[in-house]
């Protein structure tokens, strides 16, 4: 009875130190500095084709604090609530430190070889996603700088805030960043223009466009999750904010452009359906206009 009881003691203290730990991951959204270090990323695999005229200081001679945690980053936001900076969870790509310990086993070492090469595929996956973005849809997605290599050209130091209002410096020749145009969320621009058509029909007819011109670019977004995935900056313009799922489609024909985009815009439908329902027919009519459209144009070049 005695073994028993503290075999049961012992349970639920495992049990309270993994919710304990749970917890605080959440509240503190389990952000470090050394999780966003390269390390052996920097390889310069990415010919990415900046702009020479871009005049970066209004951005980077100012301050961040920790804003968010995505899924391929961590977010902070400018002093001027103007940008958002990005830095890569590098720790993502790395092999947890239990396969240090099972690769000098035969079986051991081929599982860790797997993931690496998983993990690997992964990160040039959401690297090039970041490489399309900026050189294919910087408006559509209010991208205005990526910083995927490492380089000596920048000559920057950033200074960041966590949320415990611990301070670092970072240098940013060293770092892997996206800098974005904060936007407004796009489900709550959908809730404050409830009542108001004029604004719903814009909005929507905002997305549809952004939609429409990234299919004629060829270009899918994975991520289903369309709410999160937007935001709305000048109050009108409908952008795509988590760009880390983008993906090149070239044999793009008319049918998959409607499957696609039946299938993009499914939870949204749904989501509006039920907190939005007087704008689902504005969602019908340009779901269909789109998807007519690219039929035409496919048409047209048939004859």
């Amino acid at each position: 009875m005695k073994i028993i009881k503290t075999s049961v003691r012992f349970l639920l203290l495992l049990i309270s130190i993994a919710i304990l730990s749970k917890l605080w991951i959440n509240y503190s959204s389990s952000f470090r500095v050394d999780k966003i270090k390269p390390k052996n990323f920097f390889v310069n695999h990415f010919d990415v084709k900046l702009l020479d005229d871009e005049n970066l200081d209004p951005i980077f001679n100012q301050n961040y604090k920790f804003l968010a945690k995505g899924r391929q980053s961590f977010v902070f936001v400018s002093s001027d609530d103007k940008y958002v900076i990005k830095f890569f969870r590098f720790h993502r790509y790395r092999l947890p430190i239990f396969c240090n310990f099972i690769k000098f086993f035969s079986l051991g070492n081929r599982y860790s070889q797997n993931l690496q090469n998983e993990i690997y595929d992964c990160y040039l996956q959401t690297m090039n996603s970041y490489k399309l973005v900026y050189e294919r849809l910087k408006d559509q997605t209010a991208t205005v700088y990526v910083h995927l290599n490492k380089t000596n050209n920048l000559n920057k130091k950033l200074k960041i805030t966590d949320k415990f209002k611990n301070s670092y410096v970072l240098d940013l020749d060293s770092m892997g960043f996206v800098v974005q145009k904060k936007a407004q969320s796009f489900q709550k621009a959908l809730l404050d223009a409830k009542s108001d058509e004029t604004k719903l029909n814009s909005l929507i007819t905002a997305f549809f466009d952004n939609l429409d011109y990234m299919y004629k670019q060829k270009i899918i977004n994975k991520d289903r999750h369309v709410l999160q995935n937007l935001g709305v900056i000048d109050n009108s313009k409908v952008v795509e904010i988590d760009i880390g799922r983008l993906c090149k489609k070239n044999n793009f024909n008319k049918e998959k452009v409607k499957k696609e985009a039946l299938h993009y815009t499914t939870y949204l439908k749904r989501w509006i359906a039920k907190n939005v329902p007087e704008a689902l027919s504005i969602v019908d009519d340009r779901l269909n206009q789109l998807i007519q459209t690219e039929e035409t144009i496919d048409e047209k070049k048939i004859h």
